[in-house]
């Protein structure tokens, strides 16, 4: 994939009304927003945006995935999260108030994603009643997630962490077997969740001798949905 601007095409405007920061607003503010929107193409390992650079935009990504990440004092990467298509990113940082990014955004695959200037987007909220009122939702369900991550990550062992994880992967409306392909390499998820690599392996083959589900390479399928959510259940 070609890095660089891209047109703001049907496929992307589609996915910018359904956004949660964007669909409240009427046609007017939305046609505002396109204005000060930009959608870029980039290709696997491309650095986005470098931890404690100035905050210039807020994403939305449309193709592909993204790693978060901070530097750990030791050097060593620490991925914070893991972006799909549909998400959106760096807002909270935008209201929290800080003028630079927390995180380093770094494409997991060939990726489009699409900036929202912050400056404008800020102005456009000041205008905005309905606006203010979805975002203060957003950021609510972000720091309940963060709450929840702490618990996950200094409560609970491995397979808590990789089954909680496996289970938040699946499609909305399947309940049974399900196939997924992880949507990082392993390495990636495991930073993600804390553990090493090979713990995450090793836990991985413990859950396909037990039953819980089989690998096929980057592909994990499922076997049993309400084994695994029992699991997670025993340890809550």
């Amino acid at each position: 994939m070609p890095t660089g601007r891209i047109a703001l095409n049907d496929q992307i405007l589609g996915m910018m009304r359904r956004c949660i920061l964007l669909q409240t607003l009427d046609s007017d503010d939305f046609e505002q927003v396109v204005k000060f929107s930009h959608a870029r193409e980039l290709p696997e390992n491309s650095m986005l945006f470098e931890q404690n650079s100035p905050l210039t935009d807020i994403y939305l990504l449309i193709i592909g995935g993204i790693k978060l990440l901070r530097l750990v004092p030791s050097g060593d990467e620490k991925v914070i999260d893991i972006i799909q298509p549909g998400q959106t990113f760096a807002e909270a940082a935008l209201f929290m108030g800080s003028s630079k990014y927390p995180v380093s955004a770094i494409t997991l695959s060939p990726s489009i994603v699409v900036g929202f200037e912050s400056r404008s987007y800020i102005e456009l909220l000041r205008s905005s009643n309905d606006l203010c009122i979805s975002m203060m939702g957003k950021l609510s369900q972000r720091l309940h997630w963060m709450v929840n991550e702490v618990d996950r990550l200094t409560l609970h062992n491995a397979t808590f962490r990789l089954v909680d994880y496996l289970l938040t992967q699946i499609p909305e409306g399947q309940q049974h077997q399900t196939d997924l392909c992880l949507a990082a390499p392993k390495r990636v998820i495991a930073s993600r969740l804390s553990i090493k690599p090979e713990t995450l392996s090793r836990t991985l083959k413990d859950l396909e001798r037990k039953g819980f589900i089989k690998l096929h390479g980057s592909q994990i399928e499922l076997i049993d949905v309400e084994r695994l959510r029992q699991l997670i259940l025993l340890e809550t």
